[in-house]
């Protein structure tokens, strides 16, 4: 009979220092057994174990993976697919709901560079453990207190929150796994919080419904937004409660700052910040076209092809996981192309699947470029991040994923705020040909900017 075994890294120790430790206790004994003659034999079984193992992933990886699984399915999911509805069913128009929307990415964008410049001193996991606290009781807040001004500040904490837990997450990655196997890791993190977001968005369709019999609201088979604030509310809570439980994984992961950080923590380091704003210009784009898209997606189902609110969960759910699945081929375009090319040439098929969106007239077409537009958009996030941060020095890791959030922030409030007018004066598939222009000149950008590989430096330093 066959042996079953299971090893991890030891990631409390630097990458280069890993050791392979038996967990069931046949295979060690094993091990154990082999006397000097057998040394050989014992190599070999450790070069295949590791051999074995898939490249981006071991036992932290999969810790941050549970952590993100139930962040997603309560924040991107369930609170994201019912928070318009919800206004709506309070009372607010587009106006007011742009505004709201706008709010987080305003906040997001003023707590990204305080946070880069001091998330080495504070480590990152204690940086995500609060925000991800912080955020929970801001989703909550929302709900259970429905007049506009609360609702506006727990919105423009709810975008510090998480601001602060994005600048923090792609560095943290980053010190999970080895060099050669960011891209890979990326990706199955891609996966996993896209397939949260398309449960969680599923399940934000339906629960409102679920909920509605608890609270034993009339006309359950046609509930429209207007009847059922109180549902909309319990639901948004549910939410929170899966973005506190995800927590728990990250207070099993060791607290990293920013690798090579604490080695120079005696020097003044001179900060390349023209280098890093314009290697991480590109999310600036990147933000413009999501603003447009990603908050208001839901209302362009349900005001332009009359879908219920189940039937516009279900379709923004396939999207999600058309998200997920997408990037798991950026490592064979990756191989192939190069991250560069392969990134241009992606969001040049992205932007003319949102020109089909734009100019679709049957549900079905506008579904199907729907999924390609977003999925083919996704793709750039596992493979820009580890461009951005392989082109620098480990110590400026924090600072440029605070610019470029700060960036993408700034896209993304811009694009959100126009929406309201842009949707009175040109309507929903107007904005969506707007959009594919912005995907194009995003390729572009990246290109532009990335074309020529650029050489980490470690920095100007001052005594």
């Amino acid at each position: 009979m066959s042996l079953l075994f299971l090893y991890y890294s030891d990631d409390d120790l630097p990458q280069t220092n890993r050791i392979i430790r038996w967990q069931q206790w046949p295979v060690k004994r094993l091990v154990e057994s082999f006397d000097a003659d057998d040394e050989l034999a014992g190599s070999a079984l450790l070069g295949m174990t590791e051999r074995s193992r898939l490249p981006g992933l071991n036992r932290q990886v999969l810790l941050f993976l549970c952590h993100s699984l139930l962040f997603h399915i309560g924040l991107l999911g369930i609170a994201d697919i019912l928070l318009n509805f919800y206004l709506v069913s309070i009372g607010y128009d587009s106006g007011v709901i742009s505004l709201l929307q706008a709010l987080p990415r305003l906040s997001g964008f003023l707590i990204g560079l305080p946070v880069g410049l001091a998330a080495n001193r504070a480590g990152n996991r204690r940086v995500m453990i609060v925000s991800t606290c912080g955020i929970a009781f801001c989703i909550a807040a929302t709900a259970l207190v429905p007049t506009l001004f609360l609702i506006a500040l727990s919105r423009f904490f709810w975008g510090a929150f998480f601001g602060a837990g994005q600048v923090v997450k792609p560095p943290f990655m980053m010190t999970l796994t080895p060099p050669g196997e960011h891209t890979a890791q990326f990706s199955y993190h891609n996966l996993v919080s896209m397939m949260a977001v398309a449960l969680g968005s599923a399940l934000g369709g339906f629960i409102p419904t679920l909920a509605s019999r608890v609270f034993s609201i009339e006309a359950l088979g046609g509930l429209r937004p207007e009847a059922m604030p109180a549902a909309y509310q319990a639901a948004i809570v549910i939410a929170a409660l899966a973005v506190l439980l995800s927590v728990l994984p990250l207070l099993r992961l060791p607290s990293y700052s920013a690798r090579g950080a604490s080695a120079k923590s005696h020097r003044r380091q001179v900060i390349p910040w023209l280098k890093i704003v314009r290697l991480a210009f590109p999310l600036f784009v990147f933000g413009l076209s999501g603003g447009l898209t990603f908050p208001f997606f839901n209302l362009f189902f349900r005001d332009q092809f009359g879908m219920a609110d189940s039937a516009v969960g279900s379709v923004i759910g396939l999207g999600w996981l058309v998200m997920g699945l997408a990037p798991l081929l950026n490592p064979f375009w990756e191989a192939r192309l190069g991250r560069t090319l392969a990134l241009t040439g992606l969001m040049a098929a992205s932007a003319v699947a949102f020109a089909g969106l734009g100019l679709a007239r049957g549900i079905i077409a506008a579904v199907v470029f729907y999924a390609m537009a977003i999925g083919l958009r996704n793709t750039m996030q596992p493979l820009f991040q580890p461009l951005l941060m392989d082109s620098l020095d480990s110590s400026f890791h924090n600072i440029a994923s605070s610019v470029g959030l700060a960036l993408w922030n700034i896209g993304w409030f811009g694009a959100t705020l126009c929406f309201g007018l842009l949707q009175a004066a040109f309507g929903h598939s107007h904005i969506m040909l707007i959009v594919a222009f912005l995907v194009l000149l995003n390729g572009v950008s990246i290109y532009a900017v990335h074309r020529r590989p650029t050489k980490k430096r470690t920095g100007a330093t001052r005594p």
